[in-house]
């Protein structure tokens, strides 16, 4: 009954939450109350100025994509799909005197099918933003911060995909898998506290120093029913707020340190209790499952007018038995600023694999199956020009080996599914 009401006036929050969870973070803003990447940066609103100055920002967001499987998968042909986001920020120190005290909502409409649903079916989709059409609760916390900004505990719905095993260099890239993890989203149970899907947890962050902070949380283990076929169509509005599932931890160290050019240095690792094991195993034969995980963000040139070059690698491992993907690895450099009188556009190159669990492929040879599992890998490469601030359009293209991690075809079961090249199209948009 308590579900089905909240799902009743979502709408309703949803509209009054009014702050995109795809623009600039609220710690970005400026004096004015707007961020620093949204196209009313420069605007005169003394209403948003206003409710700044009282502890209250907000925004509304936009991303808009076309996609076109070209070759491969299970079928050729166009998609579009579009997200429209929002979230707020409440400073409850500037609002009632609760010093250190936070609160954080979101909220999305999600409209449109993606390509790796309808076209590719494969493990890495084309697109960040893919999922099934609904308008949801994403996150909604309360933090609060400790010991002069030291120690910050959060509780309530989060994602983890804002804060654990994610790359700051590859956040150009729109391929899913260079956010929350192939490694992560098809080994934890209902896809794990990632988009679209966030659970129930708390987290605590610590920052000795500025140059090291440690991060540990604790979920609900699935942000769904972990044996529901479709997760998204499970939880289907965010508000189930599942806590009568085994807990996922998980913790990550950052270092960022300077050898003549900035860099950062991350290592953390996950283990979930009483794993939901996957199809291919007995569920009662295992009852944890486990990760681990290092990443680099390094800037790796710097120019005299402020072009530069940036790497990423990141790695992760996962025991064969209890999970889909046992070795996972992504890779990629970005170039910002080396177009004549565009010093905010980025061009970019990734490379991603993720190998297919043995134990997965054993089972599938023992049930005679012609077309054995192996990997999935994708190459993306992606230019996103900067219109102005708060407005970006970002064309794409991508290669997948593999889809689905090399699985029969829907047109010949005989034959794995083809390799697919898709060009893709995004446009964004922060107020």
């Amino acid at each position: 009954m308590g579900s089905k009401l909240v799902a009743g006036i979502l709408p309703v929050f949803a509209l009054g939450t009014l702050v995109s969870t795809v623009a600039a973070k609220a710690d970005d803003a400026s004096a004015n109350g707007v961020p620093e990447d949204s196209i009313a940066r420069d605007w005169d609103d003394p209403m948003r100025a206003s409710l700044a100055k009282q502890g209250i920002l907000y925004g509304v967001g936009y991303i808009g994509e076309y996609w076109n499987v070209a070759k491969g998968g299970n079928s050729q042909g166009s998609n579009y799909d579009g997200l429209v986001s929002a979230f707020t920020d409440f400073d409850l120190d500037k609002m009632f005197g609760w010093k250190g005290g936070a609160i954080h909502a979101s909220a999305y409409y999600l409209n449109g099918v993606g390509p790796a649903t309808q076209r590719i079916g494969n493990i890495f989709p084309p697109s960040n933003i893919e999922g099934d059409e609904r308008l949801r609760l994403f996150e909604l916390w309360f933090e609060q911060s400790l010991l002069d900004d030291k120690v910050k505990v959060r509780i309530g719905s989060l994602a983890a995909d804002s804060e654990f095993f994610i790359s700051d260099t590859a956040a150009v890239f729109l391929n899913s898998t260079f956010g929350w993890s192939a490694a992560t989203a098809n080994n934890m149970a209902a896809g794990g506290p990632g988009y679209p899907l966030a659970s129930l947890g708390v987290r605590v962050q610590y920052q000795p120093t500025d140059n090291l902070n440690i991060l540990a949380a604790v979920f609900n283990g699935s942000p769904a029913d972990p044996f529901a076929d479709d997760p998204q169509a499970d939880n289907p509005h965010g508000v189930n707020f599942r806590l009568q599932d085994a807990p996922l931890l998980m913790v990550e160290a950052q270092y960022k340190y300077n050898i003549g050019l900035p860099g950062t240095f991350k290592f953390g690792g996950w283990k979930q209790f009483n794993h939901y094991a996957p199809e291919f195993l007995n569920p009662n034969e295992l009852d944890t499952s486990s990760g681990v995980y290092g990443i680099i963000d390094q800037q790796i040139w710097k120019g005299a007018h402020d072009e530069a070059v940036s790497a990423f690698v990141r790695l992760g491992g996962s025991p064969d038995k209890q999970n889909l993907i046992d070795t996972y690895v992504d890779t990629g450099i970005v170039f910002t600023g080396f177009v004549p009188g565009r010093k905010d556009d980025s061009f970019g190159a990734a490379f991603a694999y993720g190998h297919v669990s043995d134990k997965l492929q054993q089972a599938q040879i023992d049930d005679g199956q012609t077309v054995i599992s192996d990997y999935e890998s994708v190459v993306e490469l992606n230019y996103t020009a900067k219109i102005s601030p708060g407005f970006s359009v970002a064309p794409d293209f991508q290669y997948i080996w593999n889809p689905g991690g090399r699985v029969p075809s829907e047109n010949n079961p005989a034959v794995p599914e083809k390799d697919a090249a898709v060009f893709g199209v995004r446009t964004t948009l922060n107020y």
